[in-house]
């Protein structure tokens, strides 16, 4: 939200932005522009202030379509833009509730597009093979003989996607959560062991002891990012880097004010980097930092998207972006694998190189991430700031001219007005909508019936989180973030209730 604001306030120095969430009670009415968090979107349901309607943006709106958070896809709103680098879900949200929403899927812009436009930073990519422990690597051959069976089972079935594994995955997914009979139980089966045999080569101890040979790579970074998927993980690479350089971790239940001394603390130099479980997959803003390392595969490949993201933010002449990405060889987190996680295919082909190297290859590594970016930065095309007619490029064709038109009020009606705003609309060809890829699901044979589960968000995450003050342990509301009374003991504050305005 203050993100937004604060580029809103940069670009726009003539409008009042306002914001509504973590304290601020901007209302619509008040101001031209009102940034606004979704939990406090879906509760406070901020309204156009006429019957004029207004415009809706939706940042990361692959997140609106959980039952609390599409309460802040308002209707008074006509004019609704979403934005995302995933339209995925593991639900039927997106073709259920974003999709007639929002009325399709308009435009699309990738890596590729973004890297050649000068909009992204090009990667570095460099793969570490770790071998397993030979515990590790007993159990992971067991879990992957029996997934061997299962999925010939579950191929078997009519109607089963037999082309890619993601389309695969899904399909498994769906009978596990909606086929009560022999086919969902032999996805359920399938899933847990698949699940299992991720963790194994997600928490290899041996991914561990290699980490400490980064720690001259990463002191050199301009920040870096260390992103695992436990908060265990995150300690266990705090506990090897810690003694090599100042490195800090941000979970689940850091407070906000703590995360955000922490990223700037990573923005200014203070601190090398910073290891997260997940949290830092989406929403915080480090565009100087240009090193991440993977330690623990990502589950999905929206998820590994996102963590691109962090990385591939636009740098200044002589910063080059580079990921580092340790897999356990021979698993299936192999990018040389034919059953392997779908993001090595999405960094690979956007990557400036990308090389594999064993994890005692020290000096050819090093050499390869001595990377300093391209030797000349591409200019993103910009439009505005605009204080006159005369602002506008003289070759604009009618839809440059429209937008240009359009991105300040103006006081009145001009003859350059009029010529694109009386424009027929049938005289000009519209661009289609994009169509959206449907997974194919195979037919339920018996559907299950839901059983109540624990409260939870459209994210997966509880509405209350376990937060640590000076006056001892609270449970705080991750939607408002009103607070239980403060309890010396840790067992007698998750007992505790939140007395909060959201409605869950």
């Amino acid at each position: 939200m203050n993100q937004w604001a604060f580029h809103l306030a940069e670009a726009l120095p003539d409008c009042q932005i306002g914001r509504l969430g973590d304290t601020y009670s901007d209302r619509v009415a008040n101001c031209d522009v009102l940034v606004t968090t979704r939990h406090s979107a879906s509760t406070r349901h901020p309204v156009p202030p006429t019957d004029a309607g207004g415009l809706i943006i939706a940042d990361e709106c692959h997140g609106f379509g959980g039952k609390t958070l599409r309460q802040s896809l308002i209707h008074d709103y006509q004019e609704r833009l979403g934005l995302t680098a995933t339209l995925e879900r593991s639900d039927q949200a997106v073709e259920n509730t974003l999709l007639p929403y929002f009325g399709g899927v308009c435009y699309r812009y990738g890596f590729g597009p973004a890297i050649a436009d000068g909009v992204c930073a090009q990667p570095r990519v460099a793969f570490v093979a770790v071998p397993l422990a030979s515990e590790e690597r007993a159990e992971y051959d067991a879990i992957e003989r029996s997934l061997v069976q299962a999925r010939q089972a579950l191929r078997a079935i009519p109607d089963m996607p037999q082309g890619s594994f993601s389309a695969f995955l899904i399909a498994v997914s769906h009978l596990a959560e909606h086929d009560a009979g022999p086919n969902g139980k032999a996805a359920v089966t399938y899933l847990e062991a698949f699940s299992r045999r991720r963790e194994i080569v997600a928490t290899s101890r041996t991914k561990y002891e290699v980490l400490s040979r980064f720690a001259p790579l990463i002191r050199q970074a301009a920040g870096s990012l260390l992103f695992t998927q436990t908060v265990k993980a995150a300690n266990h690479a705090i506990n090897r880097l810690d003694p090599l350089l100042n490195i800090d971790i941000i979970t689940g239940e850091t407070s906000r004010g703590e995360r955000e001394r922490i990223l700037h603390e990573l923005r200014v130099g203070t601190i090398d980097a910073v290891a997260a479980p997940r949290v830092l997959d989406e929403g915080i803003d480090v565009p100087n930092a240009n090193l991440g390392i993977v330690i623990s595969a990502s589950r999905t490949r929206r998820q590994m998207i996102q963590r691109m993201g962090r990385i591939l933010r636009r740098k200044p002449l002589g910063s080059g972006a580079r990921f580092v990405i340790l897999f356990a060889s021979d698993t299936l987190e192999d990018p040389r694998a034919d059953e392997r996680d779908g993001f090595m295919e999405e960094i690979q082909d956007i990557a400036e190189s990308s090389r594999i190297f064993g994890a005692d290859d020290h000096e050819h590594l090093a050499s390869f991430l001595d990377y300093s970016g391209p030797e000349v930065l591409t200019q993103p095309k910009t439009i505005g700031p605009m204080s006159s007619l005369d602002d506008i490029p003289s070759r604009s064709d009618l839809v440059e001219r429209y937008a240009w038109l359009n991105f300040l009020a103006w006081r009145e009606k001009t003859k350059d007005h009029a010529g694109a705003w009386d424009l027929d609309p049938g005289s000009v060809a519209a661009p289609p909508y994009l169509e959206f890829e449907m997974p194919e699901l195979p037919a339920l044979g018996e559907k299950r019936v839901s059983k109540s589960k624990a409260a939870r968000l459209s994210t997966g995450e509880q509405p209350v989180t376990l937060v640590k003050r000076s006056e001892g342990f609270a449970l705080q509301c991750t939607g408002c973030g009103a607070m239980s009374e403060p309890s010396p003991f840790r067992w007698k504050a998750l007992d505790a209730t939140v007395e909060c305005s959201c409605l869950w």
